[in-house]
């Protein structure tokens, strides 16, 4: 029986800098579209399979020892994993391969929000995607920009002894396919997507969130509202806890703004994006806590491990102290990297088309490219 490690596991030894080096013998396209990575560097070669079964006896010199295989779904590296292992060559099989890893939800509690307010940022290394759960333990609570995978979001949730009452997806994404019709319906809740991005009324019932519209989880001295922050898609409806935390979606990352164009409305979303930036989030609170819906490297994770900035450091970078629109639209669009042509697809299925779970799996592979720029 091969030596394995977990999903969890392995993103726990990544965080804890335990993993030596990893070995991907996946195909070298599969290998180019994404690989396994955590919260800081770590080695890693691509060897694909057939070539890594004729080299074993020089991997079982080269490779150190508790070293990770990995492949697709966990098979062909678990075959190389046992042929070490009759070398004398202690190594560990990713078990269930990049499709498990592709499931990986990790949450991380966030500090900085008012007294009686928890919440949550799960991050999904796969996709370099995160989403949050924000609520008061013992009442209520909203998922925020929810992966495809409920159950990491209901034990949360339950664990606190919150109610999910709210489902929100700030936008429609183009990067990932949405677990938030799903999750709604699977627990009884309110689920919210704006219908400037919808294109209109969904197969699944929608409830999209007015501007300055408060969500009711308890208390009432506890104040979550929507906050309209229209740019990278026309609708995009974020989450504003006043003083403390804007779950920003993909309007504003650690470093960068989100892209304009993945609806081909590139210049007209920029200056829609131009008026968001100066308009609604510069009058917000400097030491207002910045939590984006993705990163783009891992250099952008605190020492806690978690992805965030504030708005004073987001209004410090050369971009958001541009004054000049024309020359912000102009920076914008021309930085602009050619979008996966997929991410059209995704869009029609997180508006309501229907397709596989084979399909969706084809879709999801791969980081998000929603940033316009990382110079911030």
């Amino acid at each position: 029986m091969a030596r394995t490690v977990t999903p969890t596991e392995l993103f726990a030894e990544i965080d804890h800098g335990h993993v030596p080096f990893m070995l991907d013998v996946r195909n070298p396209d599969e290998f180019a579209s994404w690989v396994v990575e955590g919260s800081r560097p770590v080695e890693t070669k691509n060897l694909p399979v057939w070539r890594a079964l004729d080299a074993v006896d020089e991997l079982a010199q080269t490779l150190p020892d508790n070293a990770v295989l990995i492949c697709a779904h966990g098979n062909g590296s678990e075959l190389i994993v046992d042929m070490l292992a009759e070398r004398g060559k202690p190594t560990r099989n990713l078990d269930g391969g990049t499709a498990a890893w592709a499931e990986l939800l990790v949450p991380r509690p966030l500090p900085g929000l008012p007294e009686g307010l928890s919440g949550w940022q799960l991050q999904r290394p796969a996709k370099a995607c995160l989403s949050y759960v924000i609520g008061v333990p013992g009442h209520g609570c909203v998922v925020v920009d929810p992966a495809r995978f409920p159950d990491p979001y209901v034990e949360l949730a339950t664990e606190h002894g919150m109610t999910i009452k709210y489902v929100v997806d700030t936008h429609v994404h183009a990067d990932h396919v949405t677990g938030g019709p799903a999750l709604a319906d699977a627990v009884g809740a309110t689920y919210s997507v704006p219908l400037e991005d919808t294109g209109g009324p969904t197969p699944f019932p929608n409830h999209p969130l007015e501007d300055g519209q408060i969500l009711d989880l308890g208390p009432a001295q506890l104040e979550v509202l929507g906050i309209k922050l229209p740019g990278h898609t026309p609708g995009t409806t974020c989450l504003l806890v006043p003083g403390h935390a804007l779950l920003s979606g993909d309007t504003v990352f650690v470093r960068g703004v989100g892209r304009p164009d993945l609806t081909g409305q590139a210049e007209d979303l920029a200056r829609e994006l131009f008026h968001t930036v100066h308009d609604k989030l510069r009058p917000l609170a400097p030491e207002t806590q910045v939590l984006p819906a993705h990163w783009s490297s891992t250099d952008e994770m605190g020492q806690d491990g978690l992805v965030r900035t504030t708005m004073r450091e987001v209004f410090d970078s050369t971009l958001m102290n541009e004054d000049d629109l024309v020359r912000f639209v102009s920076e914008i669009v021309a930085s602009l990297p050619s979008a996966p042509s997929f991410y059209d697809t995704i869009r029609e299925v997180n508006a309501g088309k229907s397709v596989s779970a084979e399909e969706i799996e084809v879709l999801e592979i791969g980081k998000n490219q929603c940033a316009a720029s990382t110079t911030l």
